[in-house]
């Protein structure tokens, strides 16, 4: 199978380049994009509590481990994609405070425990399977998140964001090409 590489653009792995298999199914968040919203989230993601949901080659999660994050969760369904992520937090040394779960997000959102709280959550589902929404009414349901947790959405940019309804806002937000990246938080009243 072919083979790919997506590079860390800051922290502890600065440069590092970690290899992922091809695949239609697969779409890593590219280095400018990445940048930017590394940029947005600040440098510094000292003691943070991590989730990358839709994890593919956990370029995000792994991004903000490299700038101090303290714990990722990532959630993956397809088993080759969990096990190559769980390969390379290995070969990063970096598998006592992370956790790769291979399944649904629906499931692993039925079985979290309650009182887990994330202070930035990645949410990059596949495009064109309008799963956002769906995401977002189980974040609701078991609020894994606080008033200051961050969320990054990334997805096509002709989504209906009518499901954000009252407690989510978008704070920043760019367009590049097909993609939309964006910050959410919790409104404040």
């Amino acid at each position: 199978m072919e083979k790919g590489k997506i590079r860390i653009i800051g922290g502890k792995w600065k440069g590092k380049k970690i290899p992922f298999s091809i695949d239609p199914k697969l779409r890593p968040t590219p280095d400018r994009a990445k940048e930017m919203v590394f940029n947005w989230l600040g440098n510094d993601l000292s003691g943070l509590s991590c989730l990358d949901l839709f994890a593919g080659t956990g370029a995000m999660g792994i991004e903000a481990l490299s700038r101090g994050a303290i714990k990722i969760d990532f959630v993956e369904t397809e088993k080759n994609f969990a096990h190559n992520l769980q390969s390379t937090l290995k070969s990063l040394k970096e598998n006592t405070n992370t956790k790769v779960y291979n399944e649904d997000f629906h499931k692993w959102f039925n079985q979290i425990k309650s009182g887990q709280i994330y202070d930035l959550i990645f949410i990059d589902p596949p495009f064109n399977k309008d799963l956002i929404a769906d995401v977002f009414d189980c974040l609701k349901q078991k609020k894994v998140y606080s008033k200051e947790t961050v969320f990054y959405l990334e997805s096509e940019t002709n989504i209906n964001l009518n499901f954000l309804d009252d407690e989510f806002e978008i704070f920043k937000e760019k367009i590049m090409k097909k993609k939309c990246y964006r910050l959410l938080k919790i409104k404040t009243t």
